[in-house]
């Protein structure tokens, strides 16, 4: 998607991440989660647009040692385009500019497709945690990327 255009979400990118994110997920997060998010000063908020359409977005926060991918979610007219690839590159480049070594994350242990787009850019799985989604009960999978000095 040559047009694709990532920029810093805003506040007023909300309600069109909030559609998205209803069409993306059994448990959404809610106005209150995506508006606590975007204000804290560590994070790296990127929302992708497509023809002045937002189609994705993606949601980190600064930690010591490491990002933590918070939330990832593409439109699904728009997924399996590179939008997704498109929006971790971006974390990647946050992470490395703000000296951060790894990049984590915890997914459904049930989700295969964006399992397979982690291992694709290069997570590992390290970890499960035991019942760690409340609305199901269901185990996640705990990802890291190790970001090298050489890497991107």
């Amino acid at each position: 998607m040559d047009s694709l255009i990532l920029r810093k979400t805003t506040r007023e990118d909300i309600p069109s991440i909030i559609a998205i994110e209803q069409a993306s997920f059994v448990s959404p997060w809610n106005v209150h989660t995506f508006l606590t998010a975007l204000h804290d000063r560590r994070s790296c908020n990127i929302t992708a647009r497509y023809n002045d359409r937002i189609v994705g977005y993606c949601f980190s926060l600064g930690m010591k040692n490491m990002v933590h991918l918070l939330n990832l979610a593409v439109h699904p007219d728009f997924r399996r385009q590179g939008v997704a690839r498109r929006l971790l590159d971006e974390i990647f480049s946050f992470a490395r500019s703000n000296r951060k070594s790894y990049v984590f994350l915890e997914v459904r242990k049930s989700n295969d497709i964006a399992k397979r787009l982690y291992t694709s850019a290069g997570f590992t799985h390290v970890s499960t945690w035991q019942r760690y989604y409340s609305d199901t009960g269901e185990d996640a999978s705990i990802m890291v990327r190790r970001l090298e000095r050489t890497d991107g």
